[in-house]
C-alpha cells in the first residue's frame, strides 16, 4: 500500500460531487484512490461517474445500488429503486456499444471486497459486505452484531454505506469526525472508519465527504462543490424523485 491513500465511497451518481473531490485528491499530490462502491444510484449522472471512478481510482467494491442496478433492486424505497431502474435504461441507452459494454463489464466485476495488508475496504460491513449498515449507534442497538463485524478483520476496517464519517474504536464508542478533530490516528487496535459519502452525505454538512489514509493516520476532507447544479440535473430527469434533490443542500 502506498504511504498515502484517498478513500471515497456513496458518489451516487453526482459528477459535480466526484469531480470535485478529485480536483482535492489531485492538489494534495495523491496518486492512489479506492473507492468503496455506490458509484450509481440516485444521482443524474451514473455513466460519467463509472467512467472517472473507473479511470481514477486502483480499485471499486461493489455498493448494494451498483449490485442493484446490475441485477435487481431488493429492499429499495420507491425514489432510490425509481433511480436504479432510471439509471439501468440509461446505461443500456449509450449508443457508444464499446463504452456501454465496459461500464457493464466494469460494474459485474466489481468485488466484494479488497484487503491491503491488514487494511479491509468494503462497502457495509464484513458480515455482509453490499447490504450490512453499521449506524452510528450500533453499540446501543446491536452490540452482539458490532462485536461479530469486529471479529471479522484483523486491524483496520474501511465503510461507507451509511453516508455518515466517524470511526468505531476498540472500545465500540463511534465518534465523529468533529469530536476527534477531523483526524484519527490507528494504533494497533482494530478500528472501522466510515468515510462519509462523495455525492450524498447525510450527517447535515451538504459537502462532499472523503477519507485519506497517510501511514497511521486517518483524516477526514469536507469540499464544496455545486450542489445546486446538482439538483436541477435531477428535478430536469422528470423522473428522480424531487427529494433526491432538495436533501443535497442540506446534507441529510
Amino acid at each position: 500500500m502506498p504511504n498515502t491513500v484517498a478513500i471515497l465511497s456513496d458518489v451516487h451518481a453526482n459528477i459535480e460531487a466526484l469531480d470535485a473531490v478529485l480536483a482535492d485528491i489531485d492538489r494534495q499530490g495523491i496518486g492512489t484512490i479506492y473507492c468503496l462502491g455506490d458509484v450509481v444510484g440516485y444521482g443524474p449522472d451514473p455513466a460519467a461517474c463509472l467512467d472517472r471512478v473507473m479511470t481514477r481510482c486502483e480499485f471499486t467494491v461493489m455498493g448494494n445500488h451498483d449490485h442493484a442496478v446490475f441485477m435487481e433492486p431488493v429492499g429499495f424505497n420507491t425514489p432510490a429503486e425509481n433511480a436504479i431502474f432510471w439509471s439501468r435504461c440509461g446505461l443500456d441507452s449509450e449508443p457508444d456499444e464499446q463504452a456501454r459494454r465496459r461500464r457493464w463489464e466494469f460494474v459485474a466485476a466489481m468485488p466484494a471486497f479488497r484487503e491491503l495488508n491488514s487494511v479491509l475496504c468494503v462497502h457495509g460491513s464484513p458480515q455482509r459486505p453490499m447490504h450490512d449498515y453499521l449506524f452510528p449507534d450500533e453499540a446501543e442497538l446491536n452490540m452482539a452484531h458490532l462485536v461479530n463485524v469486529f471479529d471479522l478483520f484483523s486491524h483496520v476496517c474501511f465503510v461507507g454505506h451509511t453516508h455518515l464519517p466517524g470511526v468505531f474504536t476498540e472500545t465500540y464508542e463511534f465518534l465523529t469526525p468533529r469530536q476527534v478533530g477531523e483526524g484519527y490516528s490507528v494504533g494497533s487496535r482494530k478500528v472501522i472508519v466510515n468515510v462519509g459519502s462523495v455525492g450524498q452525505p447525510r450527517d447535515l454538512d451538504p459537502r462532499a465527504c472523503y477519507v485519506t489514509l497517510s501511514g497511521r493516520d486517518v483524516r477526514w476532507h469536507r469540499v464544496p462543490y455545486d450542489h445546486k447544479a446538482t439538483m436541477e440535473k435531477i428535478r430536469a430527469t422528470g423522473v428522480l424523485d424531487e427529494f433526491l434533490a432538495n436533501r443535497l443542500a442540506d446534507g441529510r
